[in-house]
């Protein structure tokens, strides 16, 4: 009998580590190439101290909410059809009111290197408008976005806004001169 010198909890960190994880990320209130990086950088298994750029040793990502995600005014998204006259272009606000997940899709692909493994990396993608989606079953691990989510005002209740630190008063005065010209005599 072969009698394994490992333990039991440096072949679970081993499994996990080589296996591919199911992680979940929100995207209310996140920004879109903080996010577009940090899903890249799961998605390419950067994140493993097994990466090599030759081995595929990404996880599944699912991120939920890409309907709230914050999205820059002149930002402008393009792709092309392989067509001729097949270039389009849009900003990525108007984009992102009627397709909400492919403005991170596209942002994902992007950034992504273009080598063989692009499409199996972002078949391993999934993009959910709202809190809903198919895969609770298999999520191992939830993640934070990149940036930190602030809170609006409408959010906070009236006793909150009152209590809140108030600025000082930064507006020039008008300077007092230190003596009058008619007192030099």
């Amino acid at each position: 009998a072969v009698v394994s010198t490992q333990s039991t909890g440096s072949r679970n960190a081993q499994l996990l580590t080589t296996s591919r994880q199911w992680i979940l990320m929100d995207a209310t209130g996140q920004q879109l190439e903080g996010l577009a990086r940090t899903v890249c950088k799961l998605l390419e298994g950067r994140h493993k101290p097994i990466y090599s750029n030759v081995h595929d040793v990404g996880d599944h990502v699912v991120v939920i909410n890409t309907r709230k995600m914050v999205i820059p005014e002149k930002k402008v998204m393009w792709w092309y059809s392989g067509y001729a006259q097949g270039h389009r272009h849009v900003y990525s606000r108007d984009f992102h009111v009627f397709r909400p997940t492919e403005c991170l899709r596209l942002q994902v692909e992007f950034k992504l290197p273009q080598k063989y493994a692009l499409q199996k990396r972002l078949s391993r993608l999934h993009l959910f408008p709202g809190h809903n989606y198919p895969y609770a079953a298999n999520i191992s691990k939830v993640m934070e976005g990149p940036h930190n989510v602030f809170k609006s005002l409408a959010d906070y209740s009236a006793e909150e806004r009152d209590n809140f630190v108030k600025a000082p008063d930064c507006r020039i005065k008008k300077a007092t001169p230190l003596y009058e010209w008619n007192d030099l005599d």
